[in-house]
C-alpha cells in the first residue's frame, strides 16, 4: 500500500505553522506543529532561559512533535521555532523557519501591583507574556545594599570612568520623575545590584521574549510606546510618534541618553534601555524605541553610554 502522506510533494516555500506546547509538571513538555506534507524531517531550535541555543533534528516523514523530559529543562521561558526539510540529502531543501513560539517551565510568581526600591521609590508593574516588568524607568540613587551610586560626573570623568555611575538628563531634577535616571553599563553589571531584591536587569534573551510576545521587533515598539506628541499636547514624544498604542502597558518613554563623551541627547526623540548581556568587553546589548519607527530596535552600546533601566521580576 502506498503511503499517501509520504507521496505528497513537499513545498519548501512555506514554514511549519501552528506551534503549540503542552507543559506537564513532573513530566516535561510536548511540542507540536502542523506537519509539512512530504517532508523528510525537521529541526527544532530553542533558546533556553539562560540564553543557550538548543537544536534537535528529527528524521522521518512529516514529523510533527517532540517530547522533552523535565530533567532536561531549566525553569523559565523558552523560545522555539521549527524548520522542515523537503529532502533527506544535502542541501535538504529547507523551508523557511517558523514564527517563534514560547513555553514556560516552572511557572512564574505572581506579578505584584508595584515594587519599591531600597530608597522607597514606588514603581507600578505590568505582566507581559508571563514576565513581570517595572512599568516605569528606574530612579534609584543607591545599589541594593544602600551604597550610593556616583553621580554629578563631569563630561571628562563620565567618559573615562570604569565604575558604576548615574546621571540626570541635562542635570535637571525635573526630568527624573517622568524619565528616571541614566546609568552606565558598569552600574548595571555591579554585583551590588541596582534593581530591588527579587528583581534584575533583564538579559538580551529576556528582552527578546518581550518583543516576541508583542509580535517581533519589527512591530513591538508600537505597543511599548506611550502615545501622543508634544505638538498636540498629548504626550512626550516629538511628532511623528509612529504606531504608538502602549497596548502592552510597558509605558515606553523617550528618555534620551548620555553619550560616552558625556553629552546629553535625544530626549523626547528616543528611549534606550540596557540589557545585562555583554557583546564584547567594551559593549553591551541595549534596546531602543524611536519616535519615527514602530519597531523595537536592538543594538550594542559603549560601556560609558548612559541609558535608562527597567527591572524584571525574578522567576
Amino acid at each position: 500500500m502506498t503511503n499517501l502522506a509520504s507521496a505528497q510533494v513537499c513545498d519548501p516555500t512555506n514554514p511549519p505553522i501552528n506551534l503549540t506546547a503542552t507543559v506537564v509538571p513532573g513530566t516535561g513538555v510536548l511540542l507540536r506543529w502542523d506537519p509539512v506534507p512530504g517532508s523528510a524531517g525537521v529541526q527544532v531550535q530553542a533558546l533556553s532561559p539562560g540564553g543557550s541555543n538548543i537544536n534537535r533534528r528529527i528524521a522521518g516523514v512529516e514529523r510533527d512533535r517532540i517530547s522533552v523530559v523535565e530533567a532536561l529543562l531549566e525553569p523559565g521561558t523558552y523560545q522555539w521555532r521549527v524548520q522542515a526539510a523537503c529532502s533527506a540529502t544535502s542541501p535538504f531543501d529547507l523551508t523557511p523557519i517558523s514564527a517563534p513560539a514560547s513555553f514556560l517551565v516552572g511557572g512564574v510568581s505572581a506579578c505584584p501591583a508595584s515594587v519599591n526600591d531600597v530608597e522607597g521609590n514606588v514603581y507600578p508593574t505590568v505582566s507581559i507574556g508571563g514576565q513581570c516588568w517595572m512599568a516605569e524607568n528606574l530612579q534609584a540613587t543607591q545599589y541594593r545594599d544602600g551604597t550610593v551610586i556616583p553621580t554629578g560626573l563631569s563630561d571628562a570623568d563620565w567618559s573615562t570612568t570604569s565604575f558604576g555611575a548615574m546621571a540626570l538628563y541635562n542635570n535637571d531634577p525635573a526630568n527624573v520623575a517622568l524619565y528616571g535616571r541614566l546609568y552606565n553599563s558598569f552600574a548595571v553589571a555591579d554585583v551590588r545590584a541596582i534593581c530591588p531584591a527579587g528583581w534584575h536587569v533583564p538579559s538580551d534573551a529576556e528582552w527578546t521574549v518581550l518583543t516576541d510576545t508583542l509580535g517581533g521587533e519589527a512591530v513591538a515598539g508600537g505597543s511599548m510606546k506611550v502615545p501622543g506628541t508634544l505638538d498636540l499636547g498629548t504626550g512626550p514624544w516629538v511628532n511623528p510618534n509612529i504606531g504608538a498604542t502602549n497596548a502592552s502597558g510597558f509605558n515606553g518613554l523617550p528618555g534620551g541618553l548620555r553619550g560616552a563623551p558625556g553629552n546629553y541627547q535625544w530626549l523626547q526623540f528616543f528611549g534606550y534601555w540596557w540589557t545585562s548581556t555583554p557583546s564584547t568587553t567594551l559593549t553591551v546589548y541595549y534596546r531602543g524605541l524611536d519616535h519615527d519607527k514602530e519597531s523595537a530596535t536592538r543594538s550594542v552600546g559603549n560601556d560609558n553610554n548612559g541609558f535608562s533601566v527597567r527591572c524584571l521580576k525574578d522567576g
